[in-house]
């Protein structure tokens, strides 16, 4: 799969998905959906939870990315989109849920291919979603701390 094209919104992933068909998912395909979060946002490392083993194994194809402004502003729109899912759910500000492991993997990814700044930006989003009186385990929120 060419990650490049993919975040371009240019071609598809593995599966024959664009990434607008990706946005068009509905909340429930959004919760019950497991394989499209590690192609919005890749990583340049495998991951447990990546069961399609997909991830940016070359720097060159990184380097390419974060010198694509499309590319680079589709995984801000990925956040922005996946950042409304959450505003709209609260299933995931459980002591434990997959779905913080989909934080994590989103900050991660900003950081990776956009900016230290898109990051920030973000995760002072989700921090705010989660207010003061969260029963998000402590673990979980040292991820979203350190990512």
């Amino acid at each position: 799969m060419d990650f490049e094209k993919f975040l371009e919104s240019s071609d598809t992933d593995h599966q024959g998905r664009s990434l607008n068909d990706i946005w068009a998912y509905s909340d429930f395909q959004i919760e019950y959906t497991h394989n499209f979060i590690q192609l919005i946002f890749p990583l340049d490392k495998p991951s447990r939870n990546n069961f399609n083993g997909l991830y940016l194994d070359d720097n060159t194809t990184l380097e390419r990315i974060k010198a694509n402004e499309l590319a680079q502003e589709n995984v801000i729109r990925s956040s922005e989109w996946f950042l409304g899912f959450l505003a709209r759910n609260d299933q995931w500000k459980a002591r434990y849920n997959h779905n913080q492991l989909r934080i994590t993997r989103m900050i991660e990814s900003l950081r990776l291919l956009v900016s230290d700044d898109q990051a920030e930006h973000c995760k002072s989003i989700i921090f705010r979603m989660v207010g003061d009186k969260s029963s998000i385990n402590d673990d979980t929120l040292g991820f979203w701390e350190n990512a």
